[in-house]
């Protein structure tokens, strides 16, 4: 695998990392629990690597669909902030009606952050996969070339 490639995946296994506390903790959280998943250690060379690109497309789509859940959690989020409405004009509703405000502003936020960071996540897990089947497709013509010769 080229300089390039590995960086790719070590940014995709560092993501993981991040949410799960290891690439394999990521992997047995739900996303993949694959054969190279339970062999992998936090602290190798080179970082979390799967076996090959079917297996990162797995994933990547597994991650995909997370992200669509969470689009669609967030448009449920959005419209229930804009249907508050105060229950009646004395001081108790309004207080009411502020700290339910207060409270889905801070759900909004935390929200809208977890889908920009799968949303980073998807891109960093797609230019991994992109990078490793350049390198399997340049490894296969070296290899065609040598069998050719």
């Amino acid at each position: 695998m080229n300089e390039s490639g590995s960086a790719a995946i070590g940014a995709a296994a560092a993501a993981a990392a991040a949410v799960w506390g290891s690439p394999v903790a990521g992997a047995v959280a739900g996303l993949a629990v694959t054969e190279a998943a339970r062999a992998a250690a936090p602290g190798a060379s080179g970082g979390f690597e799967f076996p090959s690109v079917e297996e990162m497309n797995t994933v990547l789509g597994m991650w995909k669909d997370r992200q669509a859940s969470l689009l669609r959690k967030k448009n449920t989020i959005e419209q229930i902030r804009m249907s508050l409405q105060e229950l009646a004009e004395d001081p108790e509703s309004e207080g009411y009606l502020k700290r339910f405000s207060d409270s889905f502003d801070l759900l909004y936020e935390q929200h809208d952050s977890m889908v920009a960071y799968v949303g980073d996540y998807v891109q960093k897990l797609t230019t991994a996969t992109k990078a490793k089947q350049t390198d399997e497709e340049n490894v296969q013509a070296a290899l065609g070339k040598h069998t050719d010769s």
